[in-house]
């Protein structure tokens, strides 16, 4: 009987020692590959193809009807000037409108001193034109037929895509140039791929623009707009082994 037990005991042992001796074999060869990880990034400029600009027409009468209609008329003769410059009303969009009331006070510190009630009526034009030499056009004419606001012009591409792929497409080839190069100065062959993934992408339209007012001799002046690049940014992680 002992020494049927002694032999269990002995083939147990030598089960446990396989096992482990597996397991230590495993991981030593984990222990030899090695990983690389590198980071890619580009920035990809592009010529915008799209202009937004921005304006409206702002009145003010003690009257909340009349400070409405005078609006109203004013934007009715920039809406035709715009659309007499080729503009259609796709490309004509109103981007907000509202009516609100302020209180100021005249002749103050006199005996006719009063507090009186403004109404001021706003409305908003978005307009978008894929002539960007016609920009400046387009902010003179406005302005002349009535408004008297404009909030800004931005720069933009109608189709974002190509260079969002493309600035991908050279953050990648980045990334292995850099892996390439490190694995050859450290003396290992770099392997295969084992993550790869997109860190982040930026995209950045060209929102400050050069707006200037071109003097004639002979000529009233005019807006010149002069469009910014467009700007789109990629970032990824790539992970090697060797």
């Amino acid at each position: 009987m002992m020494l049927l037990k002694s032999r269990n005991t002995i083939v147990i042992l030598l089960v446990l020692s396989l096992i482990l001796g597996t397991a230590a074999l495993g991981a030593a060869e984990e222990g030899e590959k090695g990983s690389l990880r590198v980071t890619g990034q580009a920035v990809i400029s592009g010529r915008p193809d799209l202009a937004l600009i921005t304006l409206g027409v702002e009145t003010k009468d003690p009257s909340a009807e009349a400070a409405s209609q005078e609006n109203a008329e004013r934007m009715a003769s920039v809406l035709e000037a715009l659309q007499e410059l080729g503009l259609e009303k796709k490309d004509l969009e109103t981007g907000g409108y509202n009516i609100y009331s302020t209180t100021q006070v005249i002749n103050r510190g006199t005996d006719k001193e009063e507090t009186v009630t403004l109404y001021q009526a706003q409305n908003r034009l978005l307009i978008s034109t894929k002539n960007l030499d016609q920009v400046g056009q387009i902010i003179d004419a406005a302005v002349k037929a009535g408004a008297n606001q404009v909030q800004g012009v931005r720069f933009d591409l109608s189709d974002k895509q190509e260079l969002q792929l493309l600035a991908l497409e050279k953050a990648v080839a980045q990334a292995r140039s850099k892996a390439e190069v490190m694995a050859a100065g450290a003396g290992v062959a770099l392997g295969g791929l084992i993550s790869l993934q997109e860190e982040y992408g930026t995209y950045a339209p060209a929102l400050d623009s050069l707006a200037l007012r071109a003097y004639g001799a002979k000529e009233e002046a005019s807006t010149v707009i002069s469009p910014g690049e467009i700007e789109v940014s990629a970032q990824v992680n790539l992970v090697f082994w060797f």
